[in-house]
């Protein structure tokens, strides 16, 4: 008995409480706040997943609070570093994400000072404050016998909550997002660093002295949902007015998720060599050894499945570096168009742009401005379920209506001067069929992404038998595997790695 009361140690296991309380309200709660919910159910579900967290990180706290010269020095920096990211979160809207960290070696020390205040201050202060008196009360007033026994105690919370199941909603949230997010941002950097030689120097090259080409990688955007492809709602009122659009309806992407669709486009993996999409360079490489001056602009994260590429390109920019997934204000492609005007309207005769877009991505509302909320009712609670079918679809419908107006935007500015715009989604989304949503299980849905082409009227004078063949091909069914190879053909970049039996303009 006297041995299992020296293991419940009222004095530690209440100073872990604290602490965990005090992360939970004061930073954890953060992540939380604005997650919509529509009734009594979502916010039990949601104050569930809350918890969920908490017990993560009080399985931390309770490990390093065994050793008092351990906690004496992670705990205060660990709260100093999560009051500043909960600041970041109340008062910017945005998240710890290898993309902030990114930016954060490219933008000097002046521009996050703009962001410091008095108000962060106040934060860094009562956190720091905070953090002492623990540390004081844990050295004066706790002995912790048995130490191996509590590690264990303490390492199993921390396995059992940062599972498979909970990894996800554990690693994006306050404080585990430090973690994760810097061992994701240590391994992209790892990734880039890779020597993937595998296309010959002097290999690409074109006879071509001017052309814009614009590469438009959408998010969760069905085929079957554009008016354009026989759709009953207008959902692209813009570009079916647009006599050089193409649009391509029977497109069947093998990867139905992006981490894995994104590589397979961009490269020469197909369904027998699927591994080229990790192991090889993409196109961009031809399109640089053929002079071309080559962008990624990109709406999204950089996960460790494609951030090779997007740094294959000679200038790499985030437009939302500090958004993920769990954030819910306004997240727009509008953002953007000003990097994607400075791109285009360079020193070079010769550009490849590609814009990595939010599109269609859940949540729904956050992708479209309030002015864009066509069909209604709307989805009102991020708990998917909570939501009709038809609330589902209207919000999804509105995402597309926007995805009409961007890449009508996209193409206005390159009405006067010979370039082509591509423009295909990484994969579909479930939709109700069989009470199936998003794009988490392989669905049928889910391999039929949107595609379409747009060229200007300069480019079908210079190239009139390439726009011939991508109209006489429009209705045929193809694999994604066309892309790597259509792409160089319809820039008239001459390579090796150019299998013409592949790409649209030569089939």
């Amino acid at each position: 008995m006297r041995y299992i009361s020296e293991i419940i140690n009222v004095k530690l296991y209440a100073l872990i409480v604290f602490s965990t309380l005090f992360y939970g309200l004061a930073f954890t709660l953060s992540d939380f706040y604005d997650s919509p919910f529509n009734d009594t159910y979502d916010l039990f579900i949601l104050t569930l997943q809350w918890g969920v967290v908490v017990a993560a990180t009080f399985g931390f706290l309770y490990l390093i609070i065994l050793n008092k010269y351990i906690f004496a020095i992670v705990f205060p920096l660990l709260t100093v570093s999560c009051s500043i990211l909960a600041y970041m979160r109340y008062a910017l809207q945005i998240s710890l994400t290898p993309m902030l960290m990114d930016l954060a070696f490219v933008n000097d020390a002046r521009t996050w000072m703009e962001n410091f205040n008095f108000q962060l201050l106040g934060w860094i202060i009562t956190a720091l404050t905070v953090s002492i008196v623990c540390v004081y009360y844990r050295c004066k007033y706790i002995t912790v016998k048995y130490p191996f026994i509590h590690a264990i105690i303490a390492i199993s919370i921390i396995i059992l909550t940062n599972s498979w199941s909970f990894r996800r909603p554990v690693s994006q949230r306050i404080p585990y997002v430090i973690y994760y997010s810097t061992k994701e941002f240590i391994n992209s950097r790892n990734i880039v660093k890779e020597k993937r030689n595998t296309f010959v120097k002097n290999d690409a090259s074109t006879k071509t002295d001017s052309l814009t080409v614009i590469l438009v990688l959408g998010e969760s955007l069905r085929a079957d949902h554009l008016q354009l492809n026989g759709y009953e709602r207008n959902t692209t009122p813009l570009l079916s007015n647009d006599s050089n659009i193409i649009s391509y309806p029977n497109i069947y992407t093998q990867p139905y998720y992006t981490h894995t669709s994104i590589p397979h486009l961009l490269t020469r993996a197909d369904s027998i060599s699927p591994d080229r999409a990790y192991e090889e360079e993409s196109f961009i490489s031809l399109f640089k050894q053929a002079g071309y001056k080559t962008y990624w602009i990109a709406n999204q994260e950089s996960v460790s499945t494609y951030v090779y590429f997007m740094n294959e390109c000679d200038t790499l920019i985030y437009v939302n570096g500090g958004k993920s997934l769990y954030i819910f204000d306004k997240w727009l492609d509008s953002d953007l168009l000003p990097d994607y005007k400075l791109s285009i309207n360079g020193n070079h005769a010769k550009t490849l742009t590609i814009l990595h877009t939010i599109g269609s991505h859940w949540w729904y509302n956050a992708h479209y401005p309030d002015s864009f909320e066509i069909f209604k009712p709307v989805i009102k609670s991020r708990v998917v379920k909570s939501n009709t079918r038809e609330e589902m679809i209207n919000s999804y419908d509105n995402t597309v209506i926007y995805t009409d107006f961007i890449i009508n935007q996209l193409t206005c500015e390159l009405k006067n001067r010979p370039a082509i715009l591509f423009y295909i989604s990484d994969h579909g989304e479930s939709l109700g069929e069989e009470g199936y949503y998003l794009h988490g299980e392989d669905r049928p849905e889910l391999h039929n992404p949107a595609f379409l082409i747009w060229y200007s009227d300069s480019y079908r004078e210079k190239f009139p038998q390439h726009v011939q063949q991508l109209i006489r091909n429009k209705n045929n069914r193809y694999l994604t595997d066309f892309l790597f190879h259509t792409i160089l053909d319809a820039a008239n970049i001459e390579s090796s790695y150019k299998n013409k039996q592949l790409s649209l303009i030569n089939l």
